[in-house]
């Protein structure tokens, strides 16, 4: 899993990379920019989170990829941000806000005045499956 974290029009990440339960030598992206400027943040399993960004860059052409075992968190110009999982989207206009199995660290650290980045730092403290360095964008105007 992971930690991403919205605060101030600012995504956060970490970049631990896992798999079966086994903690990765290399961290990973799971930060991106779009085309239009706008970014997305990812959580669940990596390959199944990435296939629906690269649909996403690709202006959503073709057939849509399934979202399973995956989130996707797309923070827009306005700030409107869209989360992307089980097959649905929905919309949301929101202060801040955490995904993944961090999330209870994260969104608790943002209700103490945290910002993002430190949000996803506090997590990595408590989530055994958040850490590495933190990443974080902001979308391009």
């Amino acid at each position: 899993m992971t930690t991403i974290a919205y605060r101030w029009g600012v995504l956060a990440s970490d970049s631990r990379m896992m798999n079966g339960g086994w903690i990765h030598r290399y961290g990973g992206d799971k930060l991106f920019r779009l085309p239009n400027g706008e970014i997305v943040g990812v959580t669940g399993t990596y390959a199944e989170a990435v296939a629906f960004v690269s649909w996403l860059q690709g202006g959503e052409a073709g057939d849509k990829p399934t979202l399973s075992e995956a989130t996707v968190v797309r923070l827009r110009k306005d700030g409107t941000l869209t989360i992307y999982e089980a097959g649905a989207s929905f919309n949301v206009t929101t202060e801040f806000g955490a995904w993944g199995s961090g999330s209870p660290a994260a969104n608790a650290a943002m209700y103490m005045g945290a910002d993002a980045a430190k949000a996803v730092e506090i997590a990595a403290l408590l989530d055994d499956c958040t850490g590495g360095e933190v990443k974080t964008m902001k979308c391009e105007v």
